[in-house]
């Protein structure tokens, strides 16, 4: 496989929604890019309309991302094997066999693996919000993160190939203020189709503030179409589902990312998760 690229890590099918865009837009330009998935994402919820079970949502996620990522033009899809954690104070949350009470070695030794096999540019994952405070993403944020450095360091996991350093590290960021406009924006319109944030007072989460802002809108329909493809997560009467297509346009045209390594001077934007990367 060619080196360089992107490398996508995160914890499960549909995640890759935050980046999809940008896989889209270099896979079609012949850039490598490949997405680990840590989960099989089996404790999700399931959207009606759709005939998985319980038993069986993590081979129907498991498809859908796969199904997801070939319309992104991305053949290389690899699953970590761990379990979906749940939200804390379920009890998926306390099995031995999630990712979120998986000893870190576990987690980390297979990504620095791939990121030593596949040599890429960059690798993006989630930020240390986990978006919304999911423990599996803030899990493999971290893992991720210390994958990113033990794989760089020639002292650390001896025959897994020779150490890589990646040009850089994204975190991608959830555009909050975006969301908050286009609710207030189907508000004007008379359109209800619930809160987008899940939030009603100050965010407490650890976030970072965007600092690459990538225009993917020439491969917004690509993206929504693997969006649809996580048909078991994708309630349509939801705000995913019901946007008018002017703000699903401009919800969808961008996607946001901070790169945490190395850092930018306060004040700069990227435009390109490959640019600028001495």
């Amino acid at each position: 496989m060619p080196e360089g690229g992107l490398l996508a890590i995160y914890a499960h099918p549909d995640d890759e929604t935050l980046c999809s865009g940008a896989m889209a837009h270099y896979a079609i330009r012949g850039v490598p890019v490949t997405m680990v998935c840590a989960t099989r994402g089996e404790v999700g919820e399931i959207a009606p309309g759709t005939d998985a079970t319980p038993e069986t949502l993590g081979e129907h996620r498991e498809r859908e991302l796969r199904e997801a990522c070939t319309i992104l033009g991305v053949s290389d899809v690899r699953f970590l094997g761990f379990r979906d954690s749940g939200m804390a104070g379920t009890p998926e949350n306390v099995d031995p066999r999630c990712l979120h009470q998986a000893a870190p070695e576990r987690v980390v030794e297979p990504l620095v693996r791939v990121i030593r096999e596949l040599r890429p540019a960059v690798i993006a994952t989630w930020d240390a919000s986990g978006g919304y405070g999911h423990p599996d993403h803030i899990a493999i944020h971290h893992h991720a993160t210390a994958a990113y450095r033990a794989a760089a360091d020639r002292s650390q996991y001896h025959g897994l190939g020779s150490a890589h350093r990646a040009a850089a590290l994204y975190y991608s960021v959830i555009p909050l203020e975006e969301f908050t406009q286009i609710r207030e924006e189907l508000v004007a319109r008379g359109i209800d189709l619930g809160d987008p944030t899940d939030g009603d007072g100050p965010d407490p989460l650890p976030r970072v503030r965007a600092n690459c802002r990538i225009d993917v809108s020439g491969v917004y329909d690509r993206k929504r179409a693997a969006l649809r493809a996580h048909r078991t997560q994708l309630d349509e009467s939801g705000i995913f589902g019901g946007l008018p297509d002017d703000l699903a346009r401009r919800l969808f045209g961008a996607e946001y990312f901070h790169r945490a390594d190395p850092p930018l001077p306060d004040g700069a934007m990227l435009d390109d998760l490959l640019a600028s990367l001495a």
